[in-house]
């Protein structure tokens, strides 16, 4: 469509469409809303940009609770293509299978907001390895413990929400996050596993005095005449006076 309305696929089951140039099912330009609800996409494809939906100068982009599989462009977008629009959501969506020699499924530039949850890529094949190629800000909603960059390329198979594990060494307790370095480094007396949370503290008669604890064999045990009654700890307490601890920790 250019120029026109909404336009909106719902229910549906579209197999082997295509186009020569862009947009292999949907063609949307200067357009309203494009919308694909509880609906199976298989097998379309695009000469040139956008192996499903091709959307510039439109209004929202919305993919929910579909599948989308065995779709492809000849140049970029395998999926979609998206430029200078209002938004895009993907949300309860597989995409499994798709092909581009760039953004094998997605590829988007200067969108007003994206936003992406409860969404699979998978077996997704690009020539340069790129699933998602974009230059607009995306919003995931990852797990806590878990982030995944907002721009840029991201490659291979992923997921929402369980997205990128926070690394050994650092936690995660918040949602949005966008660097690797998560929430920040494991705090003193703590450690974090790959993909953790909430610090977890180190047992009774250890210490941990740093930050970045990786791992419960990180924590240090109290040297003997010392002790640590409590979990969680930076540091170990002298044994008082009349009292010894002959034992490491």
């Amino acid at each position: 469509s250019q120029s026109s309305g909404a336009v909106a696929l719902i229910d549906s089951t579209v197999t082997n469409c295509s186009a020569d140039w862009d947009g292999g099912v949907v063609y949307s330009q200067s357009s309203g809303a494009v919308t694909l609800t509880r609906s199976t996409v298989t097998g379309c494809s695009a000469g040139t940009r956008g192996g499903v939906v091709y959307a510039v100068y439109s209004g929202a982009v919305s993919l929910t609770n579909s599948t989308v599989m065995d779709c492809s462009a000849e140049r970029i977008g395998g999926v979609v293509r998206a430029v200078t629009s209002e938004s895009l959501s993907v949300a309860g969506v597989a995409f499994i299978n798709n092909s581009a020699p760039s953004g094998s499924v997605l590829y988007l530039d200067e969108l007003d907001r994206s936003s992406i949850s409860d969404t699979s890529f998978a077996g997704n094949i690009a020539g340069n390895g790129i699933a998602i190629q974009t230059g607009s800000p995306i919003d995931w909603d990852c797990r806590l413990g878990r982030w995944m960059p907002r721009q840029g390329a991201l490659e291979g198979d992923f997921s929402a929400p369980e997205c990128r594990l926070c690394p050994a060494g650092y936690y995660g307790a918040a949602r949005g996050l966008i660097e690797p370095s998560c929430s920040g480094q494991c705090i003193r007396g703590h450690f974090c596993e790959e993909g953790t949370a909430d610090p977890e503290p180190c047992p009774i008669g250890t210490h941990m005095p740093a930050l970045g604890a990786a791992s419960n064999e990180s924590c240090i045990p109290c040297a003997p005449g010392q002790h640590q009654p409590f979990t969680g700890q930076s540091d170990c307490l002298t044994c008082p006076a009349g009292s010894f601890s002959p034992d490491v920790g």
